[in-house]
């Protein structure tokens, strides 16, 4: 062993250094071994870093918003659905990658379906399926399904919550490409727009909901 001080110029020039085969593509770093990404009309913050396997898949729908630090790992499938709220230094993974002793790793399919609300620091583990409106509260490690409209926290994630249910992103109601005011769907005429007296909200003004807190 040398002490990093008298190693310093391999280190500046990273000697030391792993780079794998990582491609800048934008907000994202992406290692693809001959897998699919497929991306929505999302919004991205950057830096991303999405790894896909031979046959993997991974999927980002639609309004969508994902902020930096996140890691998307996939061997099988990852599916993020649309309308989804995801902090930063978020994990979401469909595999162990190593296996424990004489046991081989194990790949599952991942699913965040729409509406879904991760907060930062938080894990989301192979075979898991984030239930729709949920909402896993900052630093939580996911290894079991999430039922939908529920709040779940800890390590492991628990239920500690239940959600109204509403048609809506992360608490919200759904609106197309939150993120820009000036943004007009395609086809406003199937813009959800429900009766606010059910959804205890105020009427809308124009095309935007005004929520109470």
């Amino acid at each position: 062993m040398k002490d990093y001080r008298s190693i310093r110029d391999e280190l500046e020039r990273g000697d030391y250094t792993f780079r794998g085969t990582w491609e800048k593509y934008g907000p994202f770093l992406i290692q693809n071994r001959g897998g699919e990404i497929l991306i929505g009309d999302a919004q991205f913050q950057g830096p991303i870093r999405i790894q896909v396997d031979k046959g993997a898949r991974v999927e980002i729908g639609d309004y969508t918003s994902i902020n930096y630090g996140v890691e998307i790992h996939s061997k099988v499938r990852v599916t993020i659905g649309r309308y989804l709220l995801i902090a930063w230094n978020v994990t979401i993974l469909d595999t162990d990658y190593h296996g424990v002793g004489y046991s081989p790793p194990k790949h599952k399919p991942t699913t965040l379906e729409d509406g879904v609300w991760v907060g930062n620091g938080s894990t989301i583990l192979k075979g898991v399926t984030v239930g729709k409106g949920s909402i896993v509260a900052a630093g939580s490690v996911v290894n079991k399904n999430v039922p939908p409209f529920t709040v779940v926290s800890g390590n492991p994630a628990k239920v500690i919550k239940e959600l109204d249910p509403f048609e809506g992103k992360h608490g919200q109601m759904y609106e197309y490409k939150w993120w820009d005011s000036s943004f007009v769907p395609l086809h406003p005429d199937e813009v959800y727009k429900p009766e606010p007296d059910k959804l205890k909200i105020p009427a809308p003004v124009g095309d935007a909901f005004a929520i109470k807190r």
